[in-house]
C-alpha cells in the first residue's frame, strides 16, 4: 500500500475567491518577567526562625530577716568566744571586767610574734607609759607583766591582734627590763645554726632580768644578753 503525498501547493480554481488566513491576535500587553510571588510564612516557620525570647534578670531579693538576726547572734557568740579566750579568765570573765579588765583589738598579720617585725607591733599594744617587769613571747601571744603607776596589769596580745588586759593585785617590783624586739628572733637564728634544731620547735622565750631565756619544746634551754647575742647552753 503506496502512501499518498500531499501537494506543496494549492490549486484555484478561476473566478474564486482567495482565502487569506486569518490574522494572529496580538494580546493588549507586551509579555513582561515572571514575577517572584512572596508568601507570609506560616506559624511553624515563624516558630522555627524567630529567635528565642530573652529572659529577664530576676531581681534579687533581701535577705529575709530571721537569717540576718542568725548572722548578728553567731558574730556576737564568736566575740564573746575570743574575749573568753583572749582574757583566760573563764567563768571569773564578768568580775574581771568588772575589776577594770579590758579586751581591744590592734591591727595584726597573724604571723609569729617571734619575728622582729610582729613583736614590735605587738609591744606597741601595752599601755601607754607602762613599765614592763617582765615578758614572755610565743608563736601565738604575748604576755607581759607592767606597772602602771602604782598598779599591776597582766596584758596577752595575741598573733591575730587581740589585746586582754586584768588588773593583779600584787604590788609592783619595781625592776624594768629592756626590750629589743630583734633579739629573740636573732637568738633563734644563732642556736638554729648552730645546733641543727628547728625553729617550729621552739616554745617560748622569756626575759625577767637582763638576759633572754630560750625554751624549745622538748625542755633543752639557751640564753642572750638584752640584744640576743652572747649565746649560751642553759
Amino acid at each position: 500500500m503506496q502512501e499518498q503525498e500531499t501537494p506543496a501547493f494549492v490549486a484555484t480554481i478561476a473566478g474564486a475567491p482567495v482565502a487569506t488566513p486569518a490574522p494572529v491576535p496580538v494580546p493588549a500587553f507586551a509579555p513582561t518577567a515572571e514575577q517572584r510571588v512572596v508568601t507570609a510564612p506560616t506559624a511553624e516557620q515563624s516558630a522555627v526562625t524567630a529567635p528565642p525570647p530573652r529572659r529577664r534578670p530576676r531581681a534579687r531579693g533581701r535577705r529575709s530577716r530571721p537569717r540576718r538576726v542568725m548572722t548578728r547572734v553567731l558574730l556576737a557568740g564568736i566575740v564573746v568566744a575570743f574575749a573568753v579566750y583572749a582574757v583566760g579568765t573563764g567563768s571569773n570573765l564578768v568580775q574581771r571586767l568588772r575589776d577594770g579588765a579590758s579586751v581591744r583589738t590592734v591591727p595584726a598579720d597573724g604571723r609569729s610574734l617571734l619575728r622582729a617585725v610582729a613583736l614590735e607591733r605587738a609591744l606597741q599594744a601595752l599601755p601607754p607609759a607602762a613599765q614592763v617587769e617582765s615578758l614572755r613571747v610565743s608563736a601565738d601571744r604575748l604576755e607581759a607583766r607592767v606597772a602602771v603607776g602604782n598598779r599591776v596589769r597582766l596584758v596577752r596580745v595575741t598573733e591575730r591582734g587581740w589585746v586582754a588586759e586584768t588588773p593583779s593585785t600584787s604590788a609592783p617590783t619595781g625592776a624594768r627590763v629592756r626590750i629589743d624586739p630583734r633579739a629573740p628572733a636573732r637568738l633563734i637564728r644563732t642556736v638554729t645554726r648552730r645546733t641543727g634544731r628547728s625553729p617550729a620547735r621552739v616554745a617560748h622565750v622569756t626575759l625577767e632580768t637582763a638576759r633572754w631565756q630560750l625554751v624549745f619544746k622538748d625542755g633543752a634551754q639557751f640564753s642572750a644578753n638584752v640584744h640576743g647575742r652572747d649565746v649560751r647552753r642553759g
